[in-house]
Formats: C-alpha cells, sequence, structure tokens
C-alpha cells in the first residue's frame, strides 16, 4: 500500500466512480464512513462502493478499520486478459 488515500466517501453523495476509479491507477483506498453511533457499517454505502469499484475494473483485495470512523477498502484494478 504505496499509495496515499484516493477519497472519502461519507455517503452516497461522496460516491463519483469516474474521479475515484481511473483507469490510470493499479489501486485505489477509500475510507468509508463508520456510523458513530454503535459504530456500525452502513451496509448500503459499502455495497455501492464495491459495487462502482467492479463496474470500473477493480476488486476489493483489503479492508480494515481506521482509526473509530472509518473502514479502509483497498482495490486493485483487474489483470488484463489478452
Amino acid at each position: 500500500m504505496s499509495e496515499q488515500i484516493s477519497g472519502v466517501v461519507d455517503s452516497m453523495d461522496d460516491l463519483d466512480p469516474a474521479e475515484f476509479f481511473s483507469t490510470r491507477r493499479d489501486q485505489v483506498m477509500l475510507a468509508v464512513k463508520i456510523t458513530p453511533v454503535f459504530g456500525s457499517l452502513d451496509l448500503g454505502l459499502v455495497m455501492a462502493v464495491v459495487d462502482a469499484a467492479n463496474d470500473a475494473g477493480f476488486a476489493l483485495v483489503r479492508e480494515q478499520p481506521l482509526r473509530d470512523e472509518w473502514l479502509l477498502c483497498v482495490f486493485d484494478a483487474y489483470e488484463d486478459q489478452d
């Protein structure tokens, strides 16, 4: 994980697949907001991020808590099948 965080997703309004999942990147790291009440994830938000990544040619390869309020998601570009 040599790259810095590519973006932060607090809500569905912050999800911009064209900005985050550029074809020029091999890896994308996004911080997805964890709901402060009960420290839970908005599964709809996480699924939207993962679906957007998959549609753009990226796969979720790792996730880990970041501080108490973020889930760090690491996406790698799919390998070319040429």
